[in-house]
């Protein structure tokens, strides 16, 4: 046996290492490496332009896509399937956005719309060790995996103070060296990278979504969006100042329960949690969800004559019904209370579908889509009343939607 040992040894020694586990599509951070448009061959960014990076979080089919341009954050949907006699592995992004470019260079502008454009048409992709390619038509992405032993690139999260994560809720707005008075409630919700702004400073809902960024620990914002309502002149100038600082990268400051975002345009002070106010709303009405309310009158006049009549249902998350003629739907949200109500905000893309109408159906979409108060009177059942209204702007009129449960 002992004969034996040495060639035993020998063998053993001139085997290859194992191979380390490759990463997966899945919960890591993806840092790109070079971009190919379709027609031209591979570019790597420039040492002085940070790397976007992309991030696909959720389990199943369906993912939510996160990360940043380089130069602004990255969100969007996304969905895993199979393809083909060879089963091609698929990756289809849908809604893929790029928060605000106001912050980019004219360098990073460019790859930031390329590395967009790109992600947009990608169909398919391939896995291999720690390298990701995406393909979108004759255009590729490739991306190699954040290692959690190198450090992290100024645009990704990875090393971020995860204490962060959680509610903020905003106590306090300095513009111009002078505190702006905060009325309702304004929540900052962190969650590892993503960020999300909602509520009310002033008397207009406030949606938008952002990112955090490390080296140093700051925020970016992209859009965000509010109703159109005609503010008091002592709730106004704190809208308009909030919406100034959140155009601009904010440095995030942490002392205990207490967080400030501070940028050119003034400062933001958080603290853990939402607060109350000082004298509460009541909490509206909400919409019943085994009821279909049919639509009665607009702006005080007999509903319009319609092939189909026009209603609204409201079940699992989604606002659904008929214009008139064709199905209509879209995921929503119910936020804030404005004027006894609650704002009516859609939260993804509407559906529609297309049967040849006679010019006889209403513009429901369109209505939803300008974030109505959503206002409901009567006890849940037959003969309740739910109002759907929005103010004038300088695009629309101001208009008044009533429906009633059938």
């Amino acid at each position: 046996m002992s004969a034996l040992l040495p060639l035993t040894l020998a063998v053993l020694t001139s085997l290859p290492a194992p191979t380390p586990a490759s990463p997966a599509l899945v919960g890591t951070t993806w840092v790109l490496q070079t971009v190919q448009p379709a027609g031209s061959a591979p570019i790597t960014p420039g040492a002085r332009l940070t790397r976007p990076t992309l991030t696909l979080t959720g389990s199943g089919a369906e993912l939510t896509v996160g990360g940043t341009t380089g130069c602004s954050p990255l969100t969007g949907a996304a969905r895993l399937g199979t393809a083909g006699p060879l089963k091609t592995a698929t990756l289809l992004l849908r809604g893929v956005q790029g928060g605000s470019s106001q912050n980019c260079t004219d360098a990073a502008l460019s790859l930031r719309e390329d590395y967009l454009n790109l992600l947009r048409a990608t169909t398919r992709y391939d896995l291999s060790g720690d390298t990701l390619t995406l393909s979108a038509g004759k255009g590729r992405l490739t991306f190699r995996a954040l290692k959690t032993n190198t450090p992290a690139p100024a645009n990704t999260a990875a090393g971020l103070n995860t204490s962060l994560n959680g509610a903020w809720t905003v106590t306090r707005l300095t513009a111009s060296g002078r505190d702006l008075p905060t009325s309702g409630l304004l929540n900052v919700t962190f969650d590892g990278p993503k960020v999300t702004l909602g509520g009310v400073v002033g008397c207009n809902a406030l949606r938008g979504t952002g990112a955090l960024l490390g080296s140093p620990t700051r925020v970016t914002f992209g859009s965000v969006s509010s109703t159109r309502m005609a503010c008091p002149p002592t709730q106004a100038p704190a809208e308009t100042a909030l919406t100034s600082l959140l155009r601009a990268p904010l440095t995030v400051t942490q002392a205990g329960s207490t967080l400030t975002l501070s940028g050119t345009g003034g400062t933001l002070t958080l603290t853990r949690g939402p607060q109350p106010t000082a004298t509460p709303a009541p909490t509206p009405a909400m919409p019943d969800p085994a009821a279909t309310y049919t639509l009665t009158r607009v702006n005080g006049a007999p509903a319009p004559a319609t092939a189909r009549p026009v209603s609204l249902t409201f079940r699992d998350g989604r606002v659904g019904g008929v214009d008139g003629c064709n199905n209509v739907g879209a995921p929503y949200a119910l936020r804030g209370t404005v004027s006894g109500g609650t704002v009516l905000s859609l939260t993804g893309p509407a559906f529609t579908t297309r049967i040849a109408c006679p010019e006889t159906g209403v513009n429901l979409i369109g209505l939803l889509d300008r974030a109505p108060t959503l206002t409901v009177q009567g006890a849940a059942g037959r003969g309740q009343t739910l109002t759907l209204t929005v103010p004038a702007t300088a695009d629309a009129p101001a208009e008044r939607w009533e429906f009633q449960a059938r």
